[in-house]
Formats: C-alpha cells, sequence, structure tokens
C-alpha cells in the first residue's frame, strides 16, 4: 500500500510539474516529488522480501531507510551545494516547459541506491520463482518482476537522453 500511495503521489506530482507554466512552480511540484521518490526502492524492495518471506535485521531497515532520508536533505538544501543537481533551467524547446536537470554527485549515489533495491527484489523474486511449481505463484512472481522492471527501463530512456523532449518516463510507468 505504502508503494501504491507513494508512487500515486510521485506521479500526480509530476503531472503538477510538467502542468507548471512558471519554473518558480516547477520546482515546488519537484520538491514534493522528492518527498517521497527516494522511498520508493526501499518500500518495493521490503515488499518483495514480504513477499517471498524474507526478514531483514533490525539493523538493516536503519541502513535501508538511511540513503533516501540523506537524499531528501541533499535535494532540499541543494541550492546551498549542489550536490544533487548541479544546473536547473527552464527548457522551452518542447511544446511546453520542462526542466531541464544537470545532474551532480548525489543523483547518482541515489540512482545506484534506486538500482539495487530493484535487482535486490529481482532477485529474491527470481529466486523464490525457482522454488515454486505453483502456476498461480509463478505467474505473480512475474508480473511483479515485470512490474520493476518497466520503471527500470523507463529511467534508463530518460537518464540517456532518449525520452521524447526529454520527459522523465519514470513516474508515468510506475502507474504500470
Amino acid at each position: 500500500m505504502v508503494v501504491t500511495l507513494f508512487s500515486a503521489v510521485f506521479t500526480f506530482s509530476y503531472a503538477f510539474e510538467l502542468s507548471s507554466t512558471s519554473m518558480e512552480k516547477m520546482l515546488i511540484w519537484l520538491s514534493v516529488e522528492y518527498l517521497v521518490l527516494p522511498f520508493i526502492p526501499a518500500f518495493i524492495l521490503l515488499m518483495c522480501l514480504g513477499y517471498v518471506g524474507q526478514k531483514l535485521n533490525q539493523w538493516m531497515y536503519y541502513l535501508l531507510f538511511l540513503l533516501p532520508i540523506l537524499t531528501i536533505f541533499m535535494h532540499a538544501t541543494n541550492e546551498h551545494h549542489h550536490l544533487y543537481y548541479t544546473s536547473i533551467e527552464l527548457n522551452r524547446d518542447s511544446p511546453f516547459p520542462i526542466l531541464k536537470l544537470e545532474y551532480g554527485p548525489w543523483f547518482y549515489v541515489h540512482s545506484i541506491y534506486l538500482f539495487l533495491c530493484f535487482m535486490v527484489s529481482i532477485i529474491s523474486l527470481g529466486m523464490e520463482l525457482r522454488k515454486t511449481t505453483i502456476f498461480r505463484f509463478r505467474m505473480q512472481i512475474m508480473l511483479m518482476v515485470t512490474g520493476i522492471m518497466v520503471p527500470i527501463i523507463a529511467n534508463y530512456f530518460y537518464l540517456n537522453d532518449l525520452s521524447p523532449y526529454g520527459i522523465d518516463l519514470g513516474p508515468v510507468s510506475m502507474s504500470i
């Protein structure tokens, strides 16, 4: 439920960012996105581990949520250090204004964290897929893996400037 709620907030915030006409409003919606986005990979990992019956040690929960909390802090204070975005500009070369973001070092730290959480989720589901022979559970696992892969693929297109007009396909793909 938390993954769904946070994904919905992230997706709707991005929709409001895209519909904004001023950079000031876009930055407000970007800030709202980053209140939930850093936690989505952690909750997806916990969902997948819970599905396959694995539990984390207490200290691992702290470690799992430390990076999202630091990411929110780094994003909120970016104007003081530019470690998350080195520059933020308004791109008007598209049918509507879009933020053009130049990534700083902490953006890549968060991206690696996101992909690691997604990969561990997929691996744990894959290990469970090998164990189960019940068709219904196999289909559920394959759908979960597919659901995790879609945002990874969308993020690949966005990070490599392959998305139309530089639109972040991640929020849209979270709906899938």
